[in-house]
């Protein structure tokens, strides 16, 4: 971009991190007199930010600030120090806590016989008090004795650490595409059908000791994951 474009890509960009989602900028040719410069520029300065996931347009009505996207890369870290990683307060809510005997691909993933015994905590995360996604989290009994005893709610990478010496120091994940159920869209606040990435992990202690199975559903408008590739020496 010209040394005007990159002017007025940088003073939008700031505009836009004050707006709330959702909210409209000024028509093209307002904003074009307001900046300074010809419709031309101002509509490339519209294509980088819309390409960097910052705007976006609707045919016949205008342009709007997209909603704050979270990315996550692929260093292990839980909910709560991503979102204050990124300047977000992270934040939950308990919907349900309670300790079962797991069985079928569950005990599978823990490597562990039916009917052992484990906790399920039933969370929705939030970020600055937004609904960010839906957590189901099954931790094996035996290293955690007593934990539903603890604040649940908050950071539980944190509790295990504090509480029981514990750390999940490699995880497993596995991504893909899901849509909201009505359930889910409720307390997610999105409507029912609406795109959720789907995230299996399965967290093992230092030991090698599978001990945590989660399934987090989360908004795909506001969460997204970045990964790394890089070409091996086979050409």
């Amino acid at each position: 971009m010209s040394t005007k474009a990159n002017r007025v890509h940088t003073e939008l960009s700031t505009r836009i991190a004050s707006m709330a989602a959702h909210e409209m900028l000024p028509r093209e040719v307002d904003l074009a007199e307001e900046l300074g410069v010809s419709r031309s520029t101002l509509r490339q300065v519209l294509r980088a930010l819309a390409d960097s996931g910052l705007i976006y347009s609707v045919r016949g009505s205008g342009t709007f600030v997209s909603p704050t996207r979270i990315a996550k890369d692929t260093t292990l870290s839980g909910f709560s120090e991503d979102m204050r990683a990124r300047g977000l307060e992270p934040g939950s809510q308990l919907l349900d806590a309670e300790p079962l005997a797991v069985d079928g691909t569950v005990a599978t993933d823990l490597a562990v016989p039916d009917g052992t015994l484990a906790y399920r905590l039933d969370r929705l995360r939030l970020a600055d008090s937004k609904p960010m996604c839906l957590e189901e989290v099954i931790l094996l009994a035996d290293p955690f004795p007593g934990l539903l005893t603890h604040d649940i709610s908050a950071g539980l990478y944190e509790l295990l650490k504090a509480a029981y010496g514990v750390e999940v120091t490699m995880a497993q994940q596995w991504i893909s595409a899901s849509v909201a159920a009505e359930s889910q869209a409720s307390l997610l606040e999105v409507d029912p059908g609406a795109p959720l990435l789907e995230v299996r992990r399965v967290g093992y202690d230092g030991r090698g000791r599978a001990i945590e199975r989660a399934v987090s559903h989360y908004r795909a408008d506001r969460y997204e994951f970045v990964l790394t590739a890089r070409r091996g020496d086979h050409g």
